[in-house]
């Protein structure tokens, strides 16, 4: 009988302004793999949905490599599989793209062997890929995540569910802008003064988003360690951020989604007039957007 499974990785948007590296939110925006044994020595791919003209239909594929290298770890032969891939995640816009096919290929190695890896191998192995746990926490157990990595590459984590009554607005624009590059240009130091207040702000957002005070959200979402220093490579992000200051109905508060150039709107209201807004200024840089209206993903990583 030939074995076929399901799985469903959520995007995430992470930072969430002065939680850098730290904080996650898990997004209803998915990558989707349908996984089928075949007889065949070599994989097969089907790739559909964003990236679809741009990815690696082949074992250059990063959810493949993910998918092999387990494998290899756990000292278990990969079988052939035809591996259809319906993506709704932008590539390279600050939506966890990468870490999404990271989960989905340590996954196919749970839903082909039926074993699910401790947490700490788990992030062994997606650690091999991108070394920040933030996105990958949030597509693994879905909510709201709080990432720390021990000195000894463990990770610990908390995770909660967010109330619905909060909407994800995402204004993407028609651009990527490659993590990589926008790591590149933080600081390696930071003066005393910015880190307090990023740790002022990235505790505060804990609070708020646990219980619901959303109206914390315009200063919390405030940061000195990597908005600042990403603006220059995303034409009109200043310009953004100060929306947080204007007095607009329904707006809780305003950030960049990850390492962008993805705009984040926390919203309970006037989703349409907040987009606009955004939007508007990214036109005026010659820059075409979409928009995302979206809720929290609570569930995480389904394999079915």
């Amino acid at each position: 009988m030939t074995l076929k499974k399901s799985i469903q990785v959520p995007a995430s948007t992470t930072n969430l302004g002065a939680g850098f590296d730290v904080l996650g939110l898990a997004l209803q925006l998915y990558l989707r793999v349908e996984l089928r044994q075949t007889g065949n020595s070599r994989p097969e791919f089907q790739l559909f949905g964003e990236g679809a003209g741009e990815l690696p239909a082949n074992e250059e594929n990063l959810l493949w490599k993910v998918m092999n290298r387990v494998f290899d770890g756990e000292k278990q032969t990969l079988p052939g599989v035809h591996l259809r891939i319906d993506n709704q995640i932008p590539i390279a816009r600050g939506l966890g793209s990468s870490a999404a096919a990271i989960v989905a290929g340590v996954s196919c190695f749970e839903a082909l062997t039926g074993r699910e890896l401790p947490s700490e191998r788990f992030f062994q192995y997606a650690f091999e890929f991108e070394d920040h746990p933030d996105n990958i926490t949030a597509g693994r157990f879905g909510g709201f995540t709080v990432s720390a990595v021990h000195e000894n590459g463990k990770v610990t984590f908390f995770q909660a569910p967010i109330t619905p009554r909060l909407k994800i607005l995402l204004t993407v624009p028609e651009f990527q802008l490659e993590t990589q590059k926008a790591r590149s240009v933080i600081p390696r130091t930071l003066d005393l003064c910015d880190a307090i207040f990023n740790l002022q702000r990235s505790s505060l957002t804990v609070a708020a988003l646990l219980k619901n005070e959303f109206h914390f959200l315009r200063e919390t979402l405030r940061d000195k360690i990597h908005q600042p220093f990403r603006a220059p490579l995303i034409p009109g992000l200043e310009e953004i951020l100060r929306l947080n200051q204007a007095d607009i109905p329904g707006l809780a508060g305003i950030c960049l989604s990850g390492a962008g150039p993805s705009v984040l709107a926390f919203a309970e209201q006037n989703l349409d007039d907040i987009y606009r807004r955004v939007a508007a200024i990214f036109e005026r840089h010659g820059i075409r957007s979409r928009r995302f209206e979206l809720e929290v993903d609570n569930q995480g990583r389904t394999i079915h």
